[in-house]
């Protein structure tokens, strides 16, 4: 199954989503990505709770093989 959340942690972006379609609206949109706008997102946090559990996922994978 392919995960649907980033593996590695970005210090841009707080987010583990793969692809955020919020920064090409904002750029379309706006004509930039205010930064700011991450601190805002509703789903964040289920994002990154998602992440986790992918993570913990592929750690039982490895401890199994």
């Amino acid at each position: 199954m392919e995960r649907l959340t980033r593996q590695e942690i970005e210090e841009l972006y707080p987010c583990r989503i793969k692809r955020c379609y919020a920064e090409d609206w904002m750029k379309e949109t706006y004509g930039e990505y205010p930064l700011d706008i991450c601190g805002n997102c509703p789903f964040e946090k289920y994002i990154n709770r998602l992440a986790e559990l992918e993570d913990m996922i592929e750690n039982f994978k490895e401890i199994i093989k």
